[in-house]
Order: C-alpha cells, then sequence, then structure tokens
C-alpha cells in the first residue's frame, strides 16, 4: 500500500527544491538583452549556419532519397536553434562562412550526382562533430547562461542522433 505522507513529502520536496532551483537560476548574472554573443555561442551559431546551407543544397541536390529526405530536418532544426537562441534576447545573426567552411560549401554547390551525396555526408559528419564538440562545452561550461546549457543539452542528443544516421550513410554510398 502506498503511503500518502511519503507521497505528499516527497511532491512538496519536489516543489521547493524547483523553486531554489528557479531562484538560483534568477539570481545567476545574465548577459543583457541584446549583448553579443559569447565565443562558444557564436561558434554554434557558426557551424549552424554551416550545417543549414549544406543541408539546403542536400534537400535539392542529394541524389539519394533517404538524403533529400533528411536534410529538411537539419534545415529546419537549425532554424529552430537559431530562435531558441534569439528568444533569450542576444544577438543571434549567424556570422558568415570563411575558410574551409565556405570552400565546403562552393565545393558541394558545383558537384553533382553520387559525388554530391559523398561530399555532402562528409560535410556533414564533420559539421555534426564539431557542433557536438561546442555544444558539449556549452553543457559544462558553469559560466554559461542557464538558457545557453539547456538548449546545448537538448542539442548533444540530436546531434549524437543525426551523427549515427550520417555515419552509417557511407556504408551505403
Amino acid at each position: 500500500m502506498i503511503n500518502r505522507r511519503v507521497i505528499g513529502i516527497a511532491l512538496a520536496g519536489a516543489g521547493l527544491a524547483g523553486c531554489a532551483a528557479t531562484a538560483q537560476q534568477a539570481a545567476a548574472p545574465q548577459a543583457p538583452i541584446g549583448a553579443a554573443p559569447s565565443g562558444l555561442r557564436r561558434q554554434a551559431l557558426q557551424g549552424g549556419a554551416f550545417l543549414m546551407q549544406t543541408a539546403q543544397l542536400g534537400a535539392s541536390k542529394a541524389q539519394r532519397a533517404d538524403l533529400r529526405r533528411w536534410a529538411p530536418f537539419e534545415v529546419s532544426e537549425q532554424q529552430g536553434l537559431v530562435q531558441a537562441m534569439s528568444l533569450m534576447g542576444e544577438a543571434t545573426t549567424p556570422p558568415p562562412l570563411v575558410g574551409e567552411k565556405a570552400a565546403m560549401l562552393q565545393q558541394l554547390q558545383s558537384a553533382n550526382g553520387a559525388a554530391f551525396d559523398r561530399a555532402f555526408v562528409m560535410a556533414q559528419v564533420q559539421g555534426h562533430q564539431e557542433a557536438l564538440n561546442t555544444y558539449t562545452a556549452i553543457a559544462q561550461d558553469s559560466a554559461a547562461p542557464p538558457a545557453d546549457r539547456a538548449i546545448a543539452l537538448l542539442a548533444v542528443d540530436r546531434i549524437r542522433e543525426h551523427l549515427a544516421f550520417l555515419q552509417a550513410v557511407p556504408a551505403r554510398v
């Protein structure tokens, strides 16, 4: 038989713990509204821009049906991450792609067929591995704003799922 007092005490304790966590987060220093993004957030935004732009190409250029179906989900996910970051009131405009990322995007733009599919998968795997490192660092950074850490915690599992899918693709290409 369930002891109702134990359940009541457990629920009250959970409620107090939630209040304490909320108070602790409210007391934590927050970046001012409209502030420039932190280095890790800027890195996440730039990596997300790369993933989104390459996925936009994949949605229209991929030869393989599974890649064409998957690419719009990646675009939507990256847009959602930018929207979530903007809800925190901080600057969320992704910086332009430069260097290696710009060159990879250019290669994808000129590739077609199976060559595009291989380059697309390689770019997405590399981008997701970098995103995993960045979001893991944000999630583990005790100085990061709580909202950044929450977004990062949610993103890490999705990134791992995407890597599992993408890393299985070369075996099928």
